[in-house]
Order: C-alpha cells, then sequence, then structure tokens
C-alpha cells in the first residue's frame, strides 16, 4: 500500500451522509439540502473518476461515467425544485 493519501478511502474527504438526522423526524428543507450537498459532493468524484479514465483511455469506463454523471444532474435539478421523493 502507498503511503501516499490516506487509509480511509474516501481520498481526504470524509464519507457522505446525514449525520444524526433522525429518521422520520427531520426538518424536509434541510433534508433536501443534505441530499443536494450529497448529490453534489459525488458529483465532484465522478468528475474525477472521468478525468482518469479519459487519461487511461478507457472508452468504456468513460461513456458509464458520462451516464452517471447526467443522472446525478438529473438529481440536482430535481432537488433544486424541491420535489417530494417517492
Amino acid at each position: 500500500m502507498s503511503s501516499k493519501g490516506n487509509s480511509n478511502g474516501w481520498n481526504g474527504k470524509s464519507p457522505i451522509g446525514f449525520g444524526d438526522l433522525p429518521v422520520g423526524g427531520a426538518n424536509p428543507t434541510f433534508a433536501l439540502t443534505c441530499a443536494a450537498t450529497a448529490v453534489a459532493r459525488v458529483q465532484e468524484e465522478i468528475d474525477d473518476l472521468w478525468r482518469a479514465s479519459m487519461r487511461i483511455e478507457d472508452d468504456l469506463l468513460s461513456e458509464v461515467l458520462v451516464e452517471v454523471s447526467h443522472a446525478l444532474q438529473r438529481a440536482a435539478r430535481l432537488l433544486e425544485q424541491d420535489r417530494a421523493i417517492g
């Protein structure tokens, strides 16, 4: 294992989550804001992976990451519109 980076696998960022957000008792606006923040962080990670896939010329991986990116962009737009889940 390389000594570079950290050992938690998160590239220096903490895992995505809602922390101690109580299930069922959360403020819906706060929960949507947390979800939007999580989507934005994942989008950054996907962008980094896509750039890496382009450097190594892995076309299949690049295509999959583009599709994931599009799905995340759609999710971000839905969250911005304050649409309810379900």
